[in-house]
């Protein structure tokens, strides 16, 4: 599989970003770490790995914590909704390459 960078925001800062935030909600909120563990059914480490943007966190586990913050509506719009392609095979294809010429050596 190939990754295309598309932005220089790399994956570690946006989910450092997003446990940050959850993190600050969480504070604003005046709720203990153990208490967002509890109601998101995870355990303690988890909720401190989404906090420090660990990568290895179950993304269930971070739509769970954002349950309790009212705010799990929001990962629909993450990507756009966008009308189906009309071919959507030919869409989902390689690019073809043409074959290269065979060059004859002459003496």
């Amino acid at each position: 599989m190939v990754s295309l960078p598309i932005t220089v925001y790399g994956d570690l800062e946006a989910l450092r970003d997003l446990g940050e935030s959850i993190r600050s909600e969480r504070l604003r909120r005046n709720i203990a770490q153990r208490r967002v563990a509890e109601l998101a059914g995870i355990s303690l480490p988890t909720l401190r790995k989404i906090e420090q943007g660990n990568g290895r966190v179950e993304v269930r586990h971070v739509a769970r914590v954002l349950g309790i913050f009212g705010a799990v509506d929001h990962l629909r719009d993450l990507i756009p909704a966008a009308p189906p392609p009309l071919d959507a095979r030919a869409m989902l294809a390689e690019p073809r390459q043409r074959a290269r010429s065979r060059r004859t050596l002459s003496s």
